[in-house]
């Protein structure tokens, strides 16, 4: 059987990561659009040093890693300098997953997740289909970004502009998770997803095993 990979997204705060995790942890592989992002600007990289031509070598740390805080605070507040960056990260991103997905194909795995921040934004869903999206209320959302990581209501707001708006994402799914209670409520959502997606898929559940809720 060919690997199909579904894409998983939401907005900012939604709750994605915590569904990633648990389809991880039944045993589904999963690949973070993130996490290669980070590693598209690993010191020496080609990534890092078209980004410091760009911005300048004030977006790094001492260390000579990239400052993430620092880049931010430029990307969110100028549309134009967050173009110019997707510019140059998502296509070693796009690579990266690529070869992600090729290894995980060859391991014989027939299932994948592919965890993308950005997907209808990038018009990934071209690509990683059928799409499930994580909803939850703003004001929760805000809560969680906040918490999370301590920002302001300034740059949260500026940071949801930043994305699609979350009820179009809804709009456009395939399914819908919606994460507005409880780790639990999650998790069994997540696992009847998983069992309706093998089901649509004629992927045998059993790959899968199921896991006590939290």
């Amino acid at each position: 059987m060919a690997l199909r990979v579904f894409g998983l997204t939401g907005g900012i705060g939604s709750g994605k990561s915590a569904v990633a995790q648990r389809l991880r942890a039944r045993g589904l592989p999963v690949v973070n659009a993130d996490e290669l992002a980070r590693t598209a600007v690993l010191p020496g990289s080609a990534g890092l040093e078209r980004v410091t031509d760009y911005f300048g070598k004030g977006v790094l740390t001492p260390e000579g890693g990239l400052d993430r805080a620092q880049l931010g605070k430029i990307v969110f507040s100028d549309p134009e300098a967050r173009r110019m960056l997707d510019s140059i990260i998502h296509p070693i991103v796009r690579q990266l997953a690529s070869e992600r997905f090729r290894g995980i194909g060859e391991r014989g795995e027939p299932l994948a997740c592919y965890e993308v921040p950005l997907l209808y934004e990038g018009h990934l869903d071209r690509s990683y289909n059928p799409v499930l999206v994580v909803s939850a209320p703003l004001a929760l959302r805000e809560q969680r970004i906040a918490l999370r990581d301590g920002l302001d209501p300034t740059q949260i707001a500026a940071r949801i502009a930043a994305q699609m708006p979350l009820e179009e994402k809804v709009r456009r799914a395939d399914y819908v998770i919606d994460n507005a209670g409880t780790v639990q409520e999650l998790e069994e959502s997540t696992d009847a997803f998983l069992a309706a997606l093998c089901d649509a898929l004629a992927v045998p559940l059993t790959r899968y095993p199921s896991l006590p809720l939290s």
